[in-house]
């Protein structure tokens, strides 16, 4: 028994000082405490360059970034399948709103990282209206593309594609919101 509790110690320090387990910080944890995908949220966001030693603020920054960086490649898979598809009008559509969610995430970055205790609230309000706004782009290419009658293979595609996407600004929505409860930068 005592070489199996020794055993068993020696892992779990492996795991520990290697990599094993992701490390996470209280502000993290508190940040994607009313995600929706709570346990990717604080994944992802562990995981991102700086964000162990980042306040509440940073984060949000972060949280958008995350999501700013995973929609330039689905926006490019789905001019992809426009150029393989010319005649489906709904993936036009969906190239439109990529093209709007990068937009307004980066429009949302911006304006995080200009935050001050003057325009604090104006400014959450505006990235909270946007991150709403986009979080739904992907359920309406997702939607036209049904209606439209495509194979289920290319819209299962286009989902496999925005997943990730649509659970990043769900958990950047959710990390500015709390630092909109806790009222401060």
């Amino acid at each position: 028994m005592a070489s199996y509790r020794s055993g068993l110690l020696c892992a779990i320090m492996f795991l520990a000082i290697h990599g094993g387990w992701a490390q996470t910080s209280d502000t993290i944890s508190n940040a994607c405490s009313n995600a929706l995908y709570t346990h990717f949220c604080v994944s992802s966001l562990s995981k991102a360059s700086g964000a162990l030693e980042a306040d509440l603020t940073q984060l949000s920054v972060i949280a958008v970034r995350l999501s700013s960086e995973v929609a330039k490649p689905v926006s490019r898979f789905i001019e992809k399948l426009k150029k393989r598809n010319p005649n489906v009008s709904a993936l036009e559509d969906c190239s439109d709103l990529l093209k709007d969610t990068r937009e307004q995430l980066h429009d949302s970055q911006s304006e995080l990282k200009q935050l001050s205790n003057v325009n604090f609230m104006e400014y959450v309000e505006d990235v909270l209206t946007r991150l709403s706004g986009v979080e739904t782009n992907q359920d309406t290419c997702l939607s036209g593309l049904k209606e439209s009658n495509v194979p289920a293979t290319l819209v299962s595609s286009v989902k496999d594609n925005t997943d990730n996407l649509t659970m990043l600004i769900s958990d950047a929505l959710a990390v500015v919101s709390t630092l909109r409860q806790q009222g401060h930068i």
